[in-house]
């Protein structure tokens, strides 16, 4: 950040007094690699390791705590930023690594723009915030949540989101689609009848009835059911709807869930012998609950609106799934331990995530 005429004249004491205390550094800078500091704050030595001072006396001191894998791009940045900022009255803001002097890294935030004053060749003024809290906490969290999507997508279930009033109905947010029916993500996005297609004839009226019942009712409500599709090949595949009444975004209600293929539960649980497994029923009408071994109409108001769920196949489920259940506890465990050491100073040989440039433009409050 170049030469203004030799001078080394930080600016009026009083703002001085005022910047020293802020946790960040204040800075005035010439134009270019070898321009010479005009003025550093004193969270420079906190920040980098070097008192303002040697700074200001060798001004290729900061380019050269530049991280190397950063340097020559915010090199560029800069004359990039500096065509733009004689055009029009902007702040530029990037954000790069830094070495300190003890060799850890830094992520400075870094926002300045050109003050032009009459009797002197233009300069920078600017402010570096230290982020690197933030910048790792990020990373913790990126990595976390690639963690998690791989251990979701290993789960043998399929998550979705329905939203009654759209006409594909179900938005499918888990591969494992295509294993339980054959169709590919793609493919249910670009045909909205795809679910109702998928649908059994016997089932289809009580599971877009029920869609549209349940949505209705106080957000958090849960609810399972039991119900047939239809593969891409014909096959009926026997599937346990757990879902629970949710918040959109914007507003209105949708309803979340999960589908578990329990087919070969319902096989074993109905078996070649013809002996029928206990069911729960449910009744949509009256809230009634029993236990039978056949499904059919509600004892108590005789209403056919009934789910029934196999409960030999849902302990079945269960402990199929408590291996995963065990999986998703130790990757939680693994975040609380990547987040809890975030504050640790990460090595310089360590992957970061690649400079981030940005270009803002701000009201000017006079130079």
């Amino acid at each position: 950040m170049g030469s203004q005429n030799g001078r080394n004249t930080p600016g009026d004491e009083s703002f001085r007094d005022l910047i020293e205390w802020l946790p960040a550094v204040i800075y005035e800078a010439g134009i270019g690699v070898d321009g010479d500091w005009y003025y550093m704050s004193p969270f420079a030595e906190k920040l980098l390791g070097y008192p303002p001072q040697a700074m200001i006396a060798d001004p290729t001191l900061y380019y050269e705590r530049l991280h190397p894998d950063d340097r020559q791009e915010v090199i560029e940045l800069e004359r990039t930023e500096l065509e733009m900022a004689r055009r029009e009255d902007v702040t530029m803001v990037s954000e790069y690594r830094m070495l300190h002097r003890d060799g850890h890294i830094v992520w400075v935030r870094d926002e300045a723009r050109i003050v032009r004053p009459p009797d002197r060749a233009p300069y920078w003024r600017g402010v570096l915030v230290d982020i690197t809290e933030t910048r790792e906490a990020e990373r913790a969290l990126a990595e976390s949540h690639d963690r998690y999507r791989t251990l979701v997508h290993s789960l043998p279930v399929c998550a979705y989101e329905s939203d009654p009033r759209e006409p594909a109905r179900r938005q499918f947010l888990s591969p494992q689609i295509r294993q339980l029916l054959g169709y590919t993500l793609q493919e249910w996005d670009a045909d909205p009848e795809l679910w109702q297609k998928s649908l059994h004839a016997n089932d289809r009226s009580k599971v877009l009835r029920d869609e549209e019942r349940h949505v209705t009712m106080a957000i958090g409500t849960p609810w399972v059911s039991e119900y047939r599709l239809l593969s891409r090949t014909g096959e009926v595949v026997w599937v346990r709807d757990r879902a629970v009444v949710a918040e959109h975004p914007e507003g209105h209600r949708v309803i979340d869930g999960i589908l578990t293929d329990v087919t070969a539960e319902r096989g074993e649980a109905e078996g070649a012998n013809g002996k029928r497994d206990v069911l729960r029923l449910t009744c949509s009408s009256c809230g009634a609950v029993h236990a039978a071994e056949h499904a059919g109409p509600c004892v108590e108001c005789g209403s056919g609106d009934v789910d029934a769920v196999s409960l030999n196949a849902t302990l079945a489920e269960l402990t199929a799934a408590r291996k995963q259940v065990e999986m998703l506890l130790d990757g939680v465990h693994q975040h609380l331990e990547t987040v809890s050491g975030k504050s640790e100073r990460p090595q310089q040989t360590s992957s970061a995530p690649a400079l981030d440039r940005r270009i803002v433009t701000r009201p000017s409050f006079g130079s």
